[in-house]
């Protein structure tokens, strides 16, 4: 990797059009307002770490912390932050349940699609690129032209190419990991800075001072959520959850369908439909799954990272199954 990994993007630019398109001012939520924070800053101790995995997830905790603290929306902060977001959360979906699962949980995301497409053109990781160009052409083109497509590239099927473009990603994996480039890149941009960790709040702070829109979008999100919690069997069964572990509820984010194993080895081998349960003691996971024939049994559980059994466990009823679960999309394992 001796390339010089270079800022591509300025304020403005296809994301900034985007942005002017579809954000119209129907609500402070979805009133596109410019850039307003053009930086990436990130914690030292993230920046010095060995692992280069540190910075990345620094990243992506930076990218949160300025949508869900600073209430910014795509578009009026630094877009390589939320290229470094999407680019992750590729590596992650592809390498623990296949390009073709990746697909189908962000087919309908359009800004995650074109978002992980330019963090790996800015970052030049081109053998990346080309497995991430491929895998969109054949998943959104029509049935006959994906045939055409795979079979100009020497396959016998669009099943087979899928196939073989995990095998691809894997080895290269092993040959060239991602995130060592990422870090690289991060490092690059001349709107990266590193501060002490102990300043990082002092800064979301600031940045959301900044946001003439923040009380409005503050006001808005909170009645969104409370209505939200209130009525969607989601967060109730998520809630229900944390009682059983004991454990305060404050919030989760929308799921994504993930092999069981790739969060929770000891469990079966079943995909799962996977919350992120935010609590008063960080993090957890909640699964939501069938399992069994004639009787199935549908369940949700609450794992902590790295746990070896579930925090709590709920039988869940045909009705509240459907209603949590929505149908595994086409391509889905």
């Amino acid at each position: 990797m001796s390339e010089t990994l270079v800022e591509t993007v300025e304020p403005g630019g296809w994301l900034a059009e985007h942005q002017r398109e579809h954000r119209v001012g129907g609500s402070a939520l979805d009133t596109y307002q410019g850039m307003l924070s053009n930086e990436i800053v990130l914690p030292q101790s993230a920046s010095d770490a060995k692992d280069p995995l540190q910075l990345v997830l620094a990243c992506s905790a930076y990218n949160d912390s300025l949508q869900n603290q600073a209430l910014l929306i795509a578009g009026e902060y630094a877009p390589e932050a939320l290229f470094s977001f999407y680019a992750h959360d590729y590596l992650v979906q592809a390498s623990t349940g296949g390009h073709a699962q990746y697909f189908a949980n962000r087919s309908q995301d359009e800004l995650a699609i074109k978002c992980c497409g330019a963090a790996l053109k800015s970052m030049l990781a081109d053998p990346h690129l080309e497995l991430f160009n491929l895998m969109v052409r054949l998943k959104r083109n029509p049935p006959a032209m994906a045939r055409k497509i795979a079979a100009q590239k020497g396959y016998r099927s669009v099943a087979s190419a899928m196939h073989d473009i995990d095998k691809r990603f894997a080895l290269l994996e092993e040959k060239e990991p991602l995130t060592t480039r990422h870090k690289m890149w991060l490092k690059s941009l001349r709107k990266f800075r590193v501060v002490p960790d102990a300043d990082m709040n002092q800064h979301i702070t600031a940045v959301a001072q900044g946001n003439p829109l923040w009380q409005r979008r503050k006001a808005q999100s909170d009645a969104i959520r409370a209505e939200h919690e209130r009525t969607d069997p989601t967060f109730k069964a998520a809630r229900a959850l944390c009682e059983q572990a004991g454990i305060g509820f404050a919030g989760m984010r929308s799921g994504t369908f993930a092999p069981m194993r790739a969060i929770w080895p000891d469990g079966p081998d079943v995909t799962v439909f996977a919350c992120r349960v935010e609590t008063d003691r960080g993090p957890r996971a909640a699964l939501f799954y069938g399992e069994g024939g004639l009787f199935k049994r549908r369940l949700a559980v609450l794992l902590e990272q790295g746990g070896t059994l579930p925090l709590g466990s709920l039988n869940l009823s045909a009705a509240e199954f459907a209603a949590i679960v929505p149908p595994k999309p086409k391509g889905a394992v």
